[in-house]
């Protein structure tokens, strides 16, 4: 990353934030130097900000109300008086025939909801509600046994004076009570302390008698949704005229007003500007180029970055390949690491998989993944949008085809694992004879291929899974002491390099001794591994001044035996899934040909639910290795880096 300091003439600081929104590589800075004051916009740039931000609205609002979700397109090319003349048609008609559709809509949603029982009281009324001497209470009840409360409240406050009738509706009773005008008030008061409330239709249909509001309800149901086609294809036609138009609209109006906004990140004087912005080593051509248009009006610089003294407030872009950019994902969330500091995404991209796989190792579950990895994929391609409703969450198609990538990674780790381990849906591939253990000597004949890993043969293969786990436990530990050490040398902070030097050391000192003590090898490399090691961890916990030190070494050695879930989750998943087998095939052989088809059907049910229990923690606890063991380790969540967010088009950001 190095910094860009450019200064020109006040007039056309505008032309340079068009070039530099067209190189799209400057992340943009406020400068506040105190010789020059903050850029502030004249009343003519403050009103067209205004009236773009307004053609930005009213584009996005139109386009939402035609179906069409906004996003990038060619921008249109005239001014701006043109922009507003070309969307105030298409914006009032889209305005107008959404109005309507609404309407209809909802007069739709009312004849549904209010329809039957409009119907029904109706009839109860026998004419009497377009009668100039009586009033109507129409109300509705759960059960018929609350009728009776109510025609002793209104016995008595109108003794005589009142008819009550009802008729059961569906999963309720409608009721109508007829009583002189002059009696209304006392009969809505009587119900009204039983808790009755008189129905009132939406809309229209609350000012009308009740005959009349029933008739117009049923033949608005008939009419209304073809009058709703209607309105529906005109909006399908507007849209397919204008989509164009107006995502054009949209685009150039959101990088309009973007380059207004941006102008307040610039400080100025009377006549001149100057702006200051970071751009990656690898774009700089770019933004040459760019610069070189307006050379006549400007002068710039390129200043490298002092990574102590400036790192804070530097923007971080990550530089990692194409394979494992998707992988960013999974950490981007969490924090963004300090310029200059450590990238976790070569080591998730390498090893979150490979632990996936070792603890999944099925190839029916990678089949599985392999389904959703192709949906996601699929999705991407045609930018589609997922919703997850239960989750409340949106995934654009940037997300999908990044999930879509890792999730392939799984299945290839997840099938080389499965074919190792012999596993398909657990123990159902070697029931079927696809898999065999040579180890057995009634598989020794039976099956396609040979099960190296058989981690069901829990005398045989537990130790040695177990030992590469811890390895790899050791191996990440280690690692980011390590990495802790060396960040701390580069960034000359001793207190993280005596830290992270002295976890290093105390790390190895306690694996030597655990190793000498389980192994029972009584060779003193061991023991002088282990001395020297716990005493330069003493003596760095010294230099680094963290007493804390002491009471924690114990506990990095505990997050070394923690990687032993790699074994442990995955052959835990491995016995739930061999039951489901066992229960299936157990009823099969138990019951006959019945069986075969209760067993199938129970070996099923038993493998969903096993599945649903079980996947979600298959790809959590080897992310959480990374997340926590790991990257804690490192300091990875101690600082938090700046985000690069490079100042380019609305429609480049939505393509990217």
């Amino acid at each position: 990353m190095e910094k860009l300091l450019v200064a020109g003439a006040r007039r056309q600081a505008r032309e340079l934030l068009v070039e530099l929104q067209k190189a799209g590589v400057v992340h943009l800075e406020t400068l506040r130097p105190a010789e020059l004051a903050e850029y502030k916009l004249s009343s003519e740039e403050a009103a067209n900000l205004r009236r773009w931000e307004h053609v930005a609205s009213g584009s996005e609002h139109a386009l939402a109300i035609l179906g069409v979700e906004a996003g990038a397109s060619s921008p249109f090319t005239g001014t701006l008086a043109d922009a507003e003349a070309i969307l105030k048609p298409w914006a009032n008609r889209a305005e107008l025939l959404g109005k309507e559709r609404a309407a209809l809509e909802e007069e739709l949603q009312t004849v549904h909801l209010f329809g039957q029982a409009a119907n029904t009281l109706a009839g109860l009324c026998h004419g009497l509600d377009q009668s100039g001497r009586h009033a109507i209470i129409p109300f509705l009840v759960g059960k018929q046994e609350e009728l009776e409360p109510a025609e002793k409240a209104l016995q008595a406050a109108l003794p005589q004076a009142f008819l009550l009738d009802s008729c059961p509706l569906q999963n309720q009773w409608a009721a109508v009570v007829v009583v002189r005008k002059e009696g209304l008030e006392a009969a809505r008061s009587a119900l009204s302390r039983l808790g009755l409330a008189e129905l009132r239709f939406p809309g229209a249909y609350g000012s009308m008698p009740l005959s009349k509001a029933a008739d117009r309800m049923n033949e608005r149901a008939k009419i209304a949704p073809e009058e709703l086609v209607g309105i529906r294809e005109e909006l399908s036609k507007l849209g397919t005229e204008s989509r164009q138009t107006l995502l054009g609209l949209w685009t150039r109006a959101k990088d309009e007003a973007l380059r207004y906004k941006s102008l307040s990140e610039l400080a100025a004087g009377t006549y001149g500007y100057a702006l200051m912005g970071f751009v990656p080593i690898k774009a700089k051509p770019r933004v040459e180029e760019a610069l070189a248009r307006l050379k006549e009006s400007i002068v710039y610089a390129f200043e490298p970055i002092d990574e102590h003294h400036e790192g804070h407030q530097v923007p971080v872009t990550l530089d990692n390949p194409g394979w494992a950019q998707p992988f960013e994902l999974l950490h981007g969330f969490l924090n963004t690491p300090k310029y200059g500091g450590y990238d976790p995404t070569l080591t998730i991209a390498t090893f979150f998989p490979f632990f996936f796989g070792m603890v999944v190792g099925d190839v029916g579950v990678a089949l599985l993944f392999a389904w959703a990895a192709w949906f996601l994929g699929k999705n991407a391609r045609q930018g589609k949008v997922l919703e997850i409703s239960f989750l409340g969450a949106k995934l654009g198609p940037v997300i999908q085809r990044n999930l879509s990538h890792i999730l392939w990674w799984l299945v290839f780790w997840g099938m080389v694992f499965g074919i190792l381990y012999g596993e398909l849906f657990g123990t159902l591939g070697e029931r079927l004879h696809l898999f065999y253990d040579p180890n057995h000597a009634e598989g020794a004949v039976k099956g396609l291929v040979p099960i190296l890993i058989n981690r069901l043969d829990f005398a045989r293969t537990s130790g040695l899974l177990m030992l590469v786990s811890l390895g790899f436990g050791v191996l990440h530990v280690l690692y980011a002491f390590a990495i802790r050490a060396y960040q701390g040398l580069k960034h000359r902070h001793q207190s993280h390099f005596w830290e992270g030097f002295g976890y290093l050391a105390g790390a190895a000192g306690l694996i030597s001794f655990a190793f000498k003590f389980m192994s029972k090898n009584q060779n003193p490399v061991f023991d002088w591994v282990a001395l020297i090691g716990l005493g330069l961890f003493v003596f760095s916990a010294l230099q680094a001044r963290m007493p804390l030190m002491f009471a924690e070494l114990p506990g990095k050695g505990g997050q070394i035996l923690s990687y032993i879930r790699i074994y442990a989750v995955g052959v835990a998943g491995a016995v739930l899934s061999d039951l489901a087998n066992q229960v299936g095939f157990g009823l099969a052989a138990a019951l006959g040909p019945v069986g075969w088809v209760i067993g199938a059907l129970a070996g099923f049910l038993i493998m969903v639910f096993v599945l649903a229990l079980t996947t979600l923690g298959h790809v959590l606890q080897p992310i959480r290795l990374l997340w926590i063991e790991f990257a804690t380790n490192l300091g990875f969540y101690d600082e938090s880096g700046r985000p690069y967010r490079p100042f380019k088009s609305v429609g480049s950001n939505l393509k990217g």
